[in-house]
């Protein structure tokens, strides 16, 4: 098997993917947020399965970003329509702007340097990790990672630089239908979070408490343990916040 000698590659690609998001910009201050809300976006619904075999994921948010933008902010919001960065402070509405396809193309190589290339556990013992996944198999997954993240790079460079599009591009885009993401992929993503908020309120009696805000104290934990139960994107950091935020609505 060919070594790959990852640390370099690592370095490279991190640091060159990192100078398309300024420290402090909107996208850098929620760029792994971006990464997953595409990577969920492209598969949502099975829609990267009617796409041609050949086209990467990242390809595939080439085309879409040349479509129709690509990822817009609103996919980001929570339940109550608000941005949180991913030190968990809110995003002022006025710094909220769409995100480039250069942002996008670095959000998501640094997902996958960041965030998919350690999604395998290291090997531990005889070849395997123990998930029985093999020494082969996990180099393998990272090498993967790697070259999207260097394709990722590659499309920045591409949008940075104005690089008209090649034939076979423009036919993808033309003859393949974008409208349906960011619509069922959201769709999909926010319905736990429906159900959970629906839990919530049935446990929600507003003569009980004296306020919302301490019936979402004394509520929280039941209500995360219920979220992890339906996969639910409750953030402990932010649940006291998010269910008060149900209740006065309720209450209203």
């Amino acid at each position: 098997m060919l070594h790959l000698n990852l640390p370099p590659h690592l370095s490279f690609v991190h640091s060159s993917l990192m100078n398309y998001l300024p420290k402090g910009s909107f996208a850098e201050r929620l760029k792994l947020s971006i990464g997953w809300e595409i990577e969920w976006q492209l598969h949502a619904d099975k829609f990267a399965s009617d796409y041609p075999l050949n086209q990467s994921s990242v390809s595939l948010l080439f085309d879409w970003i040349i479509s129709s933008g690509g990822l817009s902010p609103r996919l980001l919001e929570d339940e109550n329509g608000q941005i949180f960065d991913e030190l968990n402070r809110l995003i002022d509405i006025s710094l909220i702007h769409p995100i480039s396809g250069i942002e996008q193309m670095a959000a998501y190589g640094l997902w996958f340097l960041d965030v998919e290339l350690e999604k395998m556990t290291p090997t531990i013992i005889e070849g395997v990790n123990n998930s029985r996944v093999t020494e082969l198999s996990i180099a393998d997954h990272k090498a993967e990672c790697i070259l999207n993240a260097y394709q990722a790079l590659y499309y920045a460079e591409r949008f940075s630089n104005q690089i008209k599009l090649t034939t076979e591009e423009n036919e993808n885009i033309k003859n393949f239908d974008f409208s349906a993401l960011g619509r069922s992929g959201a769709a999909i993503r926010h319905e736990p979070m429906r159900i959970l908020r629906e839990y919530a309120l049935s446990l929600y009696k507003p003569e009980k408490w004296k306020s919302a805000n301490l019936a979402a104290y004394e509520l929280k934990d039941a209500i995360l343990i219920h979220s992890r139960k339906i996969n639910a994107n409750l953030k402990p950091s932010n649940a006291q916040r998010t269910i008060a935020e149900w209740f006065r609505k309720k209450s209203v």
